[in-house]
């Protein structure tokens, strides 16, 4: 079923992008016309098959890519045509062609531009949480999730990303999964691990593995990230300076991975605990339970619109923070991209968490 909504949507956007095309460059003769759409059917099909020789991996994210850009394609044809709509109802006069198409050009460069350094141009959130709990002075969190290690996102990210940390000078470091994207390959041939084990913090940098590190290559990616100094804490609990507790727990992905109240079951505190997870979707499952604060990523809140919008539909928390009965829920978009260099209406970002008594 889904490789068939793929391939529909693949004709689709051969439709669409043929139209834009054909407006662009206004063929005058039959065969010119007849060229230019089997052409768009061709090319694109032609990436829809490399895709899903490899589904959901490398050579389906080039596919992804190339829809995605179509896609851009276009939002930049609307934004277009309802520009030249309402300038021509406003001003009473024609458009002209070359200003026209040249005006849709600067609009689909725009798209990719934004999206592109929405990606790769991090932002640092921060966030004042109370708990009635014990707790002597407040305690510094950075959360970082979905870094998707791997050929689109590496060495150059890693470093921004210690460098945002640092600069907040946090007590301790979480990471929320996904670390890496499917494989350590590309982690080991660009020697990912020199950056990576840079990232340091008085209490410990922790991880729990994601859905992409759940790919049949968890236990390389877990040694890599532990190699690099990082503790990866799935179904663990870690106390953070005695003061407040650390449970960790793995992707809904690993066939042995307990119900939260089975890791919190011997749990009897008086003091803060921090849950760390790579999904939102335990919402219902951690709001009975005594959690002051549960962390996770997954969804990159969308990543591209209109997903932004879409998956609020089916998602307890697509991104944000949230109150329910006592607990309290972050969920980040993630500082990495995954399988497309865009973010369109979702940016790349850390969250620094002051964690304090009421």
């Amino acid at each position: 079923f889904i490789m068939l909504v793929f391939i529909i949507g693949t004709q689709l956007l051969s439709v669409m992008s043929s139209m834009i095309f054909w407006w662009l460059i206004n063929p005058k003769q039959r065969f010119s016309r007849i060229s230019l759409i089997l052409s768009v059917f061709v090319i694109n099909n032609i990436f829809l098959i490399y895709g899903l020789s490899q589904f959901w991996r490398e050579r389906f994210h080039v596919y992804l890519v190339i829809s995605i850009l179509q896609g851009f394609m276009i939002y930049a044809g609307l934004i277009t045509a309802i520009i030249a709509i309402i300038y021509t109802r406003f001003f009473k006069r024609k458009i002209d062609n070359v200003a026209i198409r040249g005006f849709a050009f600067a609009v689909y460069t725009g798209i990719i531009s934004l999206a592109v350094f929405n990606a790769y141009a991090p932002v640092v959130h921060h966030l004042a949480v109370k708990t009635n709990k014990n707790l002597a002075k407040p305690m510094k969190i950075a959360l970082v999730s979905d870094t998707h290690l791997g050929r689109w996102f590496g060495n150059r990210q890693i470093d921004k990303m210690v460098a945002l940390i640092d600069e907040q000078s946090p007590d301790v470091v979480l990471i929320a999964g996904d670390v890496m994207n499917d494989s350590t390959d590309a982690y080991d041939k660009t020697n990912m691990h020199e950056h990576l084990s840079a990232l340091k913090a008085p209490l410990g940098v922790y991880a729990t593995l994601g859905n992409h590190d759940y790919s049949g290559n968890e236990v390389a990616i877990a040694k890599a990230i532990e190699r690099a100094g990082i503790q990866v804490i799935d179904n663990k609990s870690i106390w953070l300076n005695d003061a407040v507790l650390l449970v960790g727990r793995s992707d809904a992905t690993d066939p042995k991975r307990p119900a939260a109240a089975d890791l919190m079951s011997d749990i009897q505190t008086d003091k803060p605990v921090l849950f760390l997870e790579h999904s939102p979707d335990a919402l219902e499952e951690i709001k009975g339970l005594p959690v002051d604060l549960h962390l996770s990523g997954h969804t990159h809140g969308g990543q591209i619109f209109p997903l932004t919008v879409l998956l609020k539909w089916f998602t307890p928390l697509i991104y944000g923070f949230k109150e329910v009965n006592g607990s309290q829920f972050l969920v980040t978009s993630g500082y990495g991209i995954g399988a497309v260099p865009f973010r369109l209406g979702t940016r790349s970002e850390i969250w620094l968490i002051t964690l304090q008594s009421t």
